[in-house]
């Protein structure tokens, strides 16, 4: 397979995480996490957490084979960072756009980068969780 684009750099060490992620960072960001369940419900809501999740399981996934070149990775972290955005994750979505940074400069993902995004999911959904428990018991 031909390759395009730039030349692909790996990482000598890992980046620094409290760079990446400012100490204080929520996985999760209740007020806007509501204020979109305000506007769209919360059956809404959570379809959309439930989207996320699988949409993010598959990318995980595809990124974990090590097959894809530079513009693939870019494109995948625009979109973990976009996603993450809209599901009020903002430790994703920290993580998405220096990943994404660091793709467009041509530094290629590694299994670390990669696995560091697993945990940060998981904090994400575990507080969702702890979210619309809250919401049936008040309701």
């Amino acid at each position: 397979m031909e390759a395009h684009g730039p030349a692909v750099t790996r990482y000598a060490d890992s980046p620094d995480w409290d760079s990446v992620l400012p100490l204080g960072t929520p996985a999760f960001d209740a007020d806007a996490f509501a204020e979109l369940s305000e506007m769209i419900g919360e059956d809404g809501v959570m379809d959309m957490v439930e989207i996320f999740e699988t949409e993010m399981r598959r990318r995980l996934q595809r990124l974990t084979r090590g097959d894809q070149d530079i513009a693939t990775q870019t494109r995948e972290m625009h979109t973990l960072k976009g996603a993450a955005g809209t599901v009020a994750a903002p430790r994703l979505t920290a993580l998405g756009h220096w990943f994404e940074q660091a793709v467009g400069k041509g530094i290629a993902l590694t299994r670390t980068d990669i696995d560091a995004i697993e945990p940060e999911l998981q904090a994400y959904l575990t507080s969702v969780r702890v979210w619309a428990r809250r919401r049936q018991l008040v309701d």
